[in-house]
């Protein structure tokens, strides 16, 4: 919403790149007729949409993945885990010492704009243009699935955000006036906008093995179930959620060990999952998190470090089969790598010694030059554990406690858990919660977890968190970590600091602030 990104959208969106087609126009626009004739061509609207992809990651490193793996940071499965190069900007935000000017905050604001922009330009244009009917439908499905994506987003990091329709509200003066829409609005919004793409969109087994990646009816059926349960919409989150479970669609992967195994991109448990390539031709369209979470004793640097308290987890419920695909432990052996029978977590520059298994790349499937930006891949931000778990806790909340548990059994049925079927009320609902945990560990779902999880009103991130939390509490007075009891240059105490009147949402960027005058306000408590 900056105007530097407003001028590089009205000159420039359509210039947008894809890992299909890197090239630009040679010409700026100039005037509507142009993008009309721009948008009668198939290809030049295909060229537009697939440039909306290219923000759910954000199409650097920094704009949007690293957040996502700070954000673990703030939770109590990671710490931020590189002490040999203190960040204060990262540990910052990890502590819960918060510089609402992070450089962070911003990028991930300003690309999830650029996003919406890019999805709103393909809306205002794409209805009116000549191309296939059919086709014309996919796209309008695709762009208004990807411009909730990144609502949906925005409204779990900063609560209520600006509400941008279309494109011709950029091109309006006034729109440097917008303020901030209410939380509830931003939801009716993406609500109406996943309805949508849920009638639009083509099922995964419809589209070509080619477009295996793009938006499907599951994927905005799933996200729609997400969006509901956050509301706490439980009987529409249960129905909605039980529909992608019975669609036929997918299933769930026999070998939990296969989920994020390289070359099983889009696998049959996979809903909606960007996939990374190596090709050295271009930049950033390979993964980063192999190399970001990876072990600084193992070209990694470090970040994001999961803690003995998520171990302790695993171990309780004796679930040795997630655990080993979750978490590489300095000592141990790389469980699908023979190549490191001793790994190297490097505990006197990370604080944990351990590493996140679901990034790592085995030794022998890594490319040369083994670099950020460069690594084959897959980042899976729904797959069908995921929705049969959204299944559970709504079935539960909505009183349907049995259909809660069978959800709850085909999950731990995979990994070879027992489930006690006569739980009931809140060991259940724990149950259910901490199933989730184990799940779907370090996919960066665990902050926004706690901050929406409440008991008795009280959201568990404060009970987690804060000077009586308990992952404060176990750290401080009862872990006997080798690691983390010893590396103690990242503080034993990490999340002391946190404050529910302030830390539930993150900081709107001052500059967003700056620009619009005043229009947009900031955060209590930042």
């Amino acid at each position: 919403m900056k105007k530097i990104v407003l001028f590089l959208l009205v000159i420039a969106t359509v210039f947008v790149t894809s890992c299909d087609k890197e090239e630009f126009l040679d010409q700026p626009l100039y005037g509507r007729q142009t993008l009309e004739d721009f948008f009668a061509n198939a290809d030049n609207s295909e060229f537009v949409v697939n440039g909306i992809y290219r923000k759910v990651n954000g199409e650097s490193w920094w704009q949007v993945n690293f957040q996502r793996q700070i954000n673990e940071m703030a939770s109590d499965d990671n710490w931020a885990g590189n002490t040999l190069q203190p960040r204060p900007d990262i540990t910052g935000i990890a502590q819960y010492n918060v510089f609402p000017g992070s450089t962070y905050f911003n990028s991930f604001w300003e690309s999830h704009y650029i996003g919406i922009t890019r999805a709103n330009l393909a809306l205002d244009q794409i209805p009116n243009s000549d191309i296939d009917e059919d086709i014309k439908t996919q796209y309008i499905g695709e762009a208004r699935f990807l411009r909730a994506f990144f609502y949906f987003d925005l409204v779990r990091n900063f609560g209520g955000v600006p509400i941008v329709a279309s494109y011709q509200e950029i091109l309006d003066p006034s729109i440097n006036d917008k303020t901030r829409a209410s939380v509830a609005e931003v939801y009716a919004f993406i609500e109406e906008d996943l309805m949508v793409a849920v009638n639009n969109l083509p099922r995964k087994s419809e589209y070509a093995s080619v477009d295996l990646g793009r938006a499907t009816k599951g994927a905005a059926q799933s996200l729609l179930a997400k969006v509901y349960l956050y509301q706490e919409k439980w009987g529409q989150a249960q129905s909605m959620a039980k529909t992608v479970m019975d669609s036929g669609e997918y299933s769930l992967e026999a070998d939990f060990a296969d989920i994020y195994r390289v070359g099983n991109a889009h696998g049959v448990e996979s809903i909606f999952a960007i996939e990374f390539i190596n090709n050295p031709t271009f930049r950033e369209v390979g993964a980063q998190y192999a190399i970001t979470n990876g072990s600084r004793g193992d070209r990694g640097w470090g970040w994001g470090s999961p803690t003995s308290d998520l171990e302790n987890a695993f171990l309780s419920e004796g679930d040795n089969i997630r655990l080993r695909s979750t978490i590489i432990k300095h000592g141990d052996p790389v469980f699908g790598d023979p190549a490191v029978t001793e790994f190297d977590g490097k505990p006197t520059e990370n604080k944990s010694g351990r590493t996140n298994r679901k990034y790592y790349v085995p030794v022998g499937e890594r490319p040369e030059p083994y670099q950020r930006g460069q690594i084959p891949g897959q980042y899976i931000h729904i797959r069908l554990a995921d929705v049969i778990l959204f299944h559970a806790e709504a079935a539960y909340f909505n009183g349907d406690e049995t259909s809660a548990k069978n959800s709850l059994k085909l999950i731990r049925d995979r990994v070879g858990l027992s489930t006690n079927m006569s739980l009931s009320g809140s060991a259940l609902r724990d149950a259910i919660w901490k199933e989730r945990r184990l799940e779907m560990a370090l996919e960066q779902h665990r902050l926004y977890d706690i901050r929406r999880q409440k008991i008795n009103g009280v959201p568990r991130i404060a009970l987690i968190l804060g000077p009586n939390g308990s992952f404060v509490k176990y750290n401080t007075e009862v872990s006997t970590d080798p690691f983390e009891t010893t590396n103690l240059l990242e503080p034993q105490d990490s999340g002391r600091l946190f404050d529910p009147n302030i830390h539930m949402v993150w900081p709107v960027p001052p500059e967003e602030i700056q620009l619009s005058r005043g229009n947009i306000t900031q955060n209590p408590g930042y």
